[in-house]
């Protein structure tokens, strides 16, 4: 629970700095279109780099803090789990620094962001405050509202130092592999092409629909009409092919049936 809160404070501010760019970009979306924004938009690349520094677990920020607590828990209760969760530190904090680095710093790669200004007070004010509780909802007084579980081997500082290890190797090859790149310096079709994620969402929709579509046309076809349509307006043929039965235009059995509805109805009033 501690790391959902200081969670919502840093992951809430890199939402609202990474619409302030989008907006003050005019909704250009492509970092590689982007770069020096600290010039042109200082407040949003403080608050951003506070939000980026407490999601990677940096210290002093929230992150860290709630971060190392579920570290500490994980090596003492699963190893496997404490490994992938120092691989996910790592990427973690390799891709964060990698689009901090990309947006903020560098030369500018588009027109409209050499143009660019800073967001209104409307837009950084909540930046302002988020960042705030991102480099302060780690300490005491707010992790004291929270029940922790207690560590029971002791651990010293390496976990601690484990983890900053991975941060600054993951923050450091992104910084190696992209500070002042024009473009992405990997040029591999799995990653242009998104991991191939558009086209696997573009087949399960179409997969989705048609599959649908298929469930409503036997719907359709075999209850709709076979069933309700069909079944009503065979029914009512068959009752009327009943009637008929009876209908034959022999007046003897007229009487005869006329006079069996009278002894019937004779039957039940007097013994009912």
């Amino acid at each position: 629970m501690f790391h959902l809160f200081t969670h919502a404070f840093f992951k809430a501010l890199l939402f609202l700095a990474a619409g302030s760019v989008i907006v003050m970009l005019h909704h250009e979306q492509n970092i590689w279109k982007m770069g020096g924004l600290s010039r042109n938009l200082p407040i949003t690349f403080l608050t951003f780099g506070a939000g980026a520094l407490a999601l990677i677990g940096c210290p002093p920020f929230s992150g860290f803090f709630s971060k190392d607590a579920i570290l500490a828990v994980a090596y003492e209760r699963n190893m496997l789990i404490f490994v992938v969760a120092l691989l996910t530190a790592f990427l973690t904090a390799f891709y964060v620094i990698r689009l901090f680095v990309v947006v903020f710093f560098g030369n500018a790669r588009s027109e409209i962001t050499r143009k660019s200004n800073e967001s209104p007070a409307v837009m950084t004010g909540p930046l302002i405050v988020l960042a705030l509780l991102a480099m302060l909802g780690g300490f005491a007084f707010f992790a004291r509202n929270f029940l922790m579980l207690p560590v029971e081997k002791n651990i010293g500082l390496f976990v601690p130092a484990l983890a900053m290890i991975v941060l600054v190797l993951g923050s450091g090859l992104a910084i190696t592999l992209y500070r002042n790149r024009q473009s992405e310096p990997f040029d591999i079709e799995l990653f242009r092409r998104l991991f191939y994620f558009n086209e696997f969402y573009s087949w399960l929709i179409n997969w989705t629909q048609e599959f649908l579509a298929r469930i409503s046309a036997f719907c359709d076809r075999w209850i709709i009409d076979a069933g309700v349509v069909g079944g009503t307006s065979g029914g009512t043929w068959g009752i009327g092919a009943l009637l008929r039965l009876i209908q034959g235009g022999n007046l003897q059995a007229y009487l005869f049936l006329f006079g069996l509805g009278i002894v019937a109805l004779i039957y039940f009033a007097v013994f009912h």
